[in-house]
């Protein structure tokens, strides 16, 4: 009988090697499954938003009430903003989607400076509605791209869960759709939409400045290794330089980290300004779990990184939290005085802290010490220029950003009317009214339209 019990042994043992091995071959399954539908999820999502945004767009073009259209072009605020967030979701590389990006992000900050004139009731000009038009134009364009490209993959058989992998093919297959023709088109076509010269929030500002970036020129090794020291989550993954970042107001190296140590593997991706080495955005597409911090420890945690990577005297402006993350504005601070031209933009997961995101490119084309001169008018006198149907909550010294690649300082000050707070700006030198903007404070956070 014992001349039996080796071979049984190594039976039993092989059975359950087996086992354990189509167990773990049926999870991985699984779990590329279960990817697969979120990200499916997330494109049918993208593909509404960006429908919506078209469709609430062309109602304010034809509506001739300037409530209605304020209400539209919030509406189309919103759905942009949406269509980019699930866009970077995506397991694409960033580089390839860089413009669409921004595209999304303009018709954001363009819908809400023509909504605000209407809140005014100022009539748009012909040439804001023309622009309104070709903006209209080219969401539904991106809406019908989007559609042919998602139709695409399917038919091609890809699965969105296995575009994780390092080096899989699919994601090779479906670049190569994008570069024939579906969003790769659009980027070419955004060459052609007309510049956004607008009175809108502080951001995508200043955009024809000629960076003022200072330092040496890196190489792609340095690259990476300014990756690995900004997150010490990434030191053993694979990092890598994928490509050149060209015709664009920062010139640097498109960075790609490959995580292993997961099931199913992931890329996160950033660029690296190639004068001065600096961080120019990142992206980590991973999937968020449980809130498990608050917005002030998120805070902490993304103007520690700012430190680490070289944002220094950076003040937490506004934040607004969603589905297991909170993006964060922080503005550079001189001599205690806001500099909203110097704008950066931290994503911070909510589950464990991790910094997941960073959009520094305004700061990087903008920030310089400036030589601030002394306001000419008191702040009492810029007070007495506010209605006196508001009431004032606090004020400080702000420098903001105008239109014709222009600064101002202002007096900042936090009003309410109603149950609504405002930000008004008065110019420090000449007593003008310089913005109003409206604070639209919910639960995850603060948007300032």
């Amino acid at each position: 009988m014992r001349r039996y019990a080796l071979p049984i042994a190594l039976v039993i043992a092989l059975v359950a090697v087996l086992g354990w091995g189509v167990y773990q071959y049926n999870e991985k399954n699984d779990y590329h499954t279960y990817l697969d539908i979120h990200f499916q999820r997330q494109f049918y999502d993208l593909i509404g938003h960006v429908e919506n945004a078209q469709v609430n767009l062309s109602k304010a073009l034809v509506s001739a009430s300037h409530k209605d259209i304020a209400k539209f072009l919030n509406d189309t605020v919103q759905q942009s903003y949406m269509a980019q967030e699930k866009l970077t979701q995506l397991p694409f590389h960033h580089g390839a989607i860089r413009d669409t990006e921004k595209f999304l992000s303009q018709l954001g900050d363009y819908s809400t400076a023509m909504a605000n004139k209407n809140l005014d009731g100022i009539t748009l000009s012909d040439e804001e509605l023309n622009t309104m038009v070709q903006l209209h134009d080219y969401a539904n364009y991106l809406s019908q791209q989007l559609v042919e490209l998602q139709q695409k993959v399917v038919a091609g058989g890809v699965n969105f869960g296995d575009l994780r992998r390092e080096g899989n093919r699919d994601l090779n297959r479906v670049e190569d759709q994008m570069k024939d023709f579906n969003l790769i088109n659009f980027e070419e076509r955004m060459q052609e939409y007309p510049e956004l010269i607008y009175d809108g929030p502080f951001s995508e500002h200043l955009k024809d400045v000629k960076p003022r970036l200072t330092g040496n020129e890196i190489s792609e090794e340095e690259a990476v290794n300014i990756i690995a020291n900004a997150f010490e989550n990434h030191r053993q993954n694979n990092i890598r330089v994928t490509g050149k970042v060209e015709n664009q107001p920062i010139e640097g190296y498109y960075v790609s980290i490959a995580k292993e140590n997961t099931p199913n593997g992931y890329e996160a991706t950033a660029a690296v300004s190639k004068i001065g080495g600096k961080i120019i955005w990142y992206m980590d597409p991973i999937l968020k779990g449980k809130s498990n911090i608050g917005r002030e420890e998120a805070i902490q945690k993304a103007e520690q990184f700012l430190k680490k990577i070289g944002y220094n005297n950076m003040k937490a402006t506004y934040s607004i939290a969603y589905e297991g993350q909170i993006v964060i504005n922080f503005a550079y601070e001189q001599d205690e005085i806001l500099v909203y031209s110097d704008l950066v933009k931290v994503k911070v997961a909510l589950d464990n802290g991790n910094i997941i995101g960073l959009e520094a490119q305004g700061y990087l084309i903008n920030h310089h010490k400036r030589e601030i001169e002394k306001p000419k008018i008191s702040e009492e006198a810029a007070r007495e220029r506010l209605s006196s149907a508001v009431t004032e909550e606090s004020v400080r010294l702000a420098i903001i950003p105008i239109a014709g690649g222009k600064e101002v300082l202002t007096y900042e000050f936090k009003v309410k009317f109603g149950e609504d707070d405002y930000l008004v700006y008065i110019d420090a030198n000449t007593g003008d009214q310089r913005k109003i903007l409206l604070m639209v404070n919910q639960k995850d956070g603060t948007l300032v339209i």
